[in-house]
């Protein structure tokens, strides 16, 4: 979440996504739109099961969890990267004492790692994931909670992000929203101009918002 109290930098895809196009490409060549929207809402662990589910895959959860980590970390340690003008936004927000706080369906160990790398530890008040608050993006109850802990009226609360499903959920909770353009979800990109009051293609636009 960013603007009056939060912010996530949206990861090119979920932390599940990501997995399954290094390790199953070409053999489920490639997650069908509808799944892949809805995993970026979801935990690791359920994002899990309901991938299991939905291809029938023959490996036991145990399976997928522990080959699927050691994918996602090598992802977020060597390949992933922040958007443009990420940490300058931060910087600019967290100047004008700007209660900033991440939200995100990525497990906790996975998303420390981004974290520390690119220093964003030194902009944010806390780390809220789908495992800590006990739902998913696409629950209302994942928004509500959070700005419960920090002690904010959702309605004071922007939320910037590239799902449109947790841009739509969180507008449902009573929150702001931002829709940041994302090569990897373009294809519901007019979702997002049209569901939102704001969208923009470069953080940095937030200052004029």
């Amino acid at each position: 979440m960013v603007g009056v109290r939060g912010f996530e930098p949206p990861a090119p895809w979920s932390q599940t996504t990501c997995a399954t196009k290094l390790r199953y490409t070409p053999t489920m060549k490639i997650l069908q739109d509808s799944v892949q929207h809805k995993m970026t809402t979801m935990s690791l662990n359920t994002s899990l099961r309901y991938l299991k589910d939905y291809y029938k895959l023959s490996e036991s959860f145990e399976e997928l969890y522990n080959g699927f980590s050691d994918t996602v970390i090598d992802f977020y340690s060597n390949k992933v990267k922040l958007k443009d003008n990420a940490l300058e936004i931060l910087k600019y927000f967290k100047d004008r004492d700007k209660k900033i706080v991440i939200g995100t369906s990525t497990a906790k160990h996975f998303a420390d790692i981004v974290i520390k790398k690119y220093g964003i530890d030194n902009y944010i008040e806390g780390l809220y994931t789908a495992d800590s608050v006990g739902h998913i993006k696409g629950e209302e109850k994942f928004f509500t909670t959070i700005t419960s802990e920090i002690k904010e009226d959702p309605r004071d609360v922007y939320l910037i992000d590239d799902s449109y499903l947790a841009l739509r959920t969180a507008k449902s909770a009573g929150l702001e929203t931002v829709g940041i353009y994302d090569e990897n979800s373009k294809d519901k990109w007019h979702l997002v101009v049209e569901e939102n009051k704001y969208s923009i293609t470069n953080l940095i636009e937030l200052k004029n918002i």
